[in-house]
């Protein structure tokens, strides 16, 4: 599923008309007639429903939605909060239609305004751009304030349907129906919230006038196909020999974790370098694992062996690893004697900062894996912007680098050197504690060695991370109580839910 700007959605209804033959007014009626078949399923008899109009489409929109909610006996009213001359094209064909029906349109008054239940937000799409003028900012205030169960058409009402957007005012959904394809706003930090619950709904565009953009959902269907079957014949050598540098004296347990999910991931063989002092305390909880020890310098990792690189398939550095100045020729090095996939997480990405010049040298598959906090330090930009702006930050900073860009939050974006973008938006609040990531890089680091594709291993990886936390909570957990090292253990469910081979 595609995950489009608003030009791109505007092309892709214009495409569809002038050139594939599909008129506007029956786009209109299956968009409004999708809505409309939503809500009837998901509301009773008994609920009272406002349609605010707006102008443009989905001004048009609401009125397909008001006559069937009406022809079909529910109680609904209409009323149109712009002038009859911002009513045109197909909207105001519907809006005739409306009127045929023997329907009228209400003014909204107090009255009409308590009582009813449901409002259906049909004010303004996708096209906003600046502060909202009258009536809509007073309206926006007053549908906030609201009581009722808040539907949106489309998009929130001056929610921007674009990243970049700084300041705006607009609905706060309790359920947004969106027309074809999600905007990108959808997975913004600041503005995803305002969708509240959402479904996308087919009206009938053309998939061959679709804009050819490199933006999709990560899906269950994605997953199960993309994943690769184990032959018979596997042993320990095909399924993987991957290696994890990190750890130190004051954060050893990141370095386990890390491994851990490795090897519960499906790693054929899975080696942990770290500092030698803390090995005998690992062992235990760590019995299928291999170890290497490293150089130390005051708790710290200082240096690595390259011949430890021998025969891996993938290296991944970085977790517990420190801050500290010592520990900086260790990625120097990595980025330039490892032969296999790279990845790079936590404190691996602090050191990198300095290291950017070595980076771009790097001509292997190399993996960068931060949080926002870690995206802006990368960048130079502060964290704010690159809430804002995730999506062009992460390809321009993976095209400079020519490296593959996992940039964790709610909903991660992953993106290749090319620019094509990934979405996966599984997880929940769950995950938001130390070693969450730990666990996520030691999947990904099977995942490196077991795809042939890495953007489809990062994705898979990145599924199996925030799909566990999903069943976890559904099962015997809660996003309070949820540890990353459940995550590792319930990595099994996940394989069971969405791989039943």
């Amino acid at each position: 599923m595609q995950v489009l700007r608003a030009e791109e959605m505007y092309d892709w209804d214009r495409k569809a008309m002038e050139s594939y033959g599909r008129e506007g007014q029956v786009l209109m009626e299956n968009a409004g007639r999708a809505i409309a078949e939503e809500i009837l399923r998901k509301f009773p008899e008994t609920e009272k429903f406002l349609i605010v109009i707006g102008g443009g489409n989905n001004g048009g929109d609401g009125y397909v939605i008001a006559r069937i909610l009406k022809d079909r006996r529910r109680i609904a009213t209409a009323v149109q909060v712009v002038p009859d001359e911002k009513i045109k094209g197909d909207a105001l064909y519907h809006k005739r239609v409306y009127e045929q029906s023997g329907y009228s349109l209400s003014s909204l008054s107090e009255e009409v305004w308590n009582e009813n239940t449901v409002l259906v937000d049909a004010m303004l799409g996708i096209g906003v751009k600046g502060a909202l003028r009258a009536p809509f900012d007073e309206l926006v205030s007053k549908v906030n304030e609201s009581q009722m169960h808040r539907i949106s058409v489309d998009i929130p009402s001056g929610l921007p349907a674009d990243e970049g957007v700084k300041e705006f005012q607009a609905v706060k959904a309790d359920t947004t129906y969106i027309v074809q394809a999600p905007k990108q706003s959808l997975f913004l930090d600041h503005t995803a919230g305002y969708y509240g619950e959402w479904k996308v709904l087919d009206i009938g565009l053309p998939p061959m006038a679709s804009p050819k953009v490199s933006r999709e959902i990560w899906t269950e269907g994605a997953f199960a196909e993309s994943f690769p079957v184990l032959p018979g014949s596997a042993h320990k050598g095909t399924r993987g020999k991957g290696l994890i540098v990190g750890g130190g004296r004051m954060m050893p347990g990141a370095l386990m974790m890390a491994a851990r999910a490795s090897i519960r991931a499906g790693a054929g063989l899975t080696t942990a370098a770290t500092v030698r002092d803390i090995i005998p305390y690992l062992t235990p909880s760590l019995p299928e694992a291999m170890f290497a020890g490293t150089g130390e310098s005051s708790g710290v990792i200082s240096s690595v062996d390259p011949e430890v690189l021998e025969g891996k398939d993938a290296v991944a550095v970085g977790v517990g690893m420190g801050r500290e100045p010592e520990s900086r020729p260790v990625i120097e090095m990595l980025l330039s004697r490892t032969s296999g996939p790279l990845l790079i997480d936590a404190d691996g990405l602090y050191h990198l900062r300095f290291l950017l010049d070595d980076l771009k040298k790097r001509q292997e598959v190399t993996v960068l894996t931060p949080h926002f906090g870690e995206m802006a330090h990368l960048t130079g930009e502060e964290v704010s912007e690159v809430k804002r702006n995730p999506f062009s930050l992460s390809r321009s900073l993976a095209y400079e680098y020519g490296v593959y860009l996992v940039l964790k939050g709610p909903n991660t974006i992953i993106t290749t050197p090319e620019g094509s973008q990934i979405i996966e938006p599984s997880g929940n609040e769950g995950l938001s504690k130390g070693g969450s990531g730990d666990v996520l890089t030691g999947v990904l680091l099977t995942m490196l060695m077991q795809h042939e594709s890495p953007v489809k291993a990062l994705a898979n990886g990145c599924f199996l991370h925030g799909r566990t936390a999903e069943l976890l909570i559904s099962k015997n957990r809660t996003v309070l109580d949820l540890l990353p090292t459940d995550l590792t253990d319930g990595l099994s469910l996940t394989y069971r839910t969405f791989l039943p081979r």
